[in-house]
């Protein structure tokens, strides 16, 4: 829920605050320019890396252990949060034919007491809709600079953020961290990041601690919400994210996290057997 906004206009502070705010401005700048500069650098990474791809009878697995803050209904109705830590597992098979499979350890807030998720789905449709933010064939149609990147998601903003800028941020890093995009794309991305205002960088660990280098934007309509995702800086995959709120919220105050996340990608010549059946989209189980 997006706290109530209140804005105020006070002309006596106004002209004192001048300094600072071009100040500010100035600051700013410096930031993005260094972020524009580091991701340049991790396109041309992203470009001279091989991306790891399964051969026949394979599966890429990208493993993504997370710590997200959840809400939960207490015993006296009032609503609870916490912060919760769980694995996903995702399979994908080099043989397109084959199915996706999840494995997924939910951590405290398991369905079920001890509940770990092991579904198999074709195209990975474990719970009726595509574990992807994007099919294939729209990820084959996208462009490959950022401009032009920039100016088609431009296309498909309706409003729905609290920005154009944090629809365009929340877009490209929603598909970064699935860890399937090919790597032409993935450099066009980069590019498109670092022509959205307001992106800087800073050295971060991701939730397992490896470090690298977090590209991030805080967003003013949101009081200042800060999310990144956290790049390595000799491959040009993405190895993490996290989510920082920087005012209080749900009574755990100011400049805490409420997402940081660890993901690593691997060649696999088998997967787990399936322990439940995928659903049908918005319906039962298959």
């Amino acid at each position: 829920r997006r706290p109530p906004r209140t804005r105020r206009v006070v002309l006596t502070m106004a002209a004192a605050s001048v300094g600072v705010i071009v100040l500010g401005q100035t600051n700013m700048s410096i930031q993005s320019a260094h972020a524009a500069g580091l991701l340049r650098s991790a396109a041309e990474q992203t470009m001279a890396f091989s991306d790891p791809t399964p051969g026949p009878g394979e599966y890429l697995r990208v493993h993504t252990h997370a710590n997200w803050l959840v809400g939960r209904s207490g015993t006296a109705g009032n609503d609870m949060f916490s912060m919760n830590a769980q694995t996903i597992d995702v399979y994908v098979p080099g043989d397109p034919s084959r199915d996706w499979v999840l494995d997924r350890d939910w951590g405290a807030i398991a369905p079920r007491p001890g509940q770990k998720d092991t579904i198999h789905a074709p195209g990975g449709e474990f719970y009726g809709i595509p574990w992807t933010v994007i099919d294939k064939q729209e990820l084959i149609g996208l462009p490959r600079e950022g401009k032009a990147l920039i100016e088609h998601f431009n296309a498909q903003y309706q409003g729905g953020s609290a920005s154009r800028d944090e629809d365009n941020f929340v877009r490209i890093t929603d598909l970064l961290r699935t860890g399937l995009v090919p790597a032409d794309l993935r450099a066009g991305l980069y590019e498109a990041l670092a022509l959205i205002p307001g992106v800087n960088a800073s050295e971060q660990t991701n939730f397992d601690g490896k470090p690298g280098i977090s590209i991030g934007r805080s967003e003013p309509l949101r009081a200042g919400q800060r999310d990144e995702i956290i790049i390595d800086p000799a491959t040009g995959l993405v190895i993490g994210e996290r989510t920082v709120m920087t005012y209080a919220l749900f009574g755990l105050g100011a400049n805490n996290l409420t997402a940081h996340t660890a993901i690593d990608y691997s060649i696999v010549g088998s997967v787990p057997p399936a322990n439940q059946p995928a659903m049908e989209a918005g319906g039962p189980e298959k």
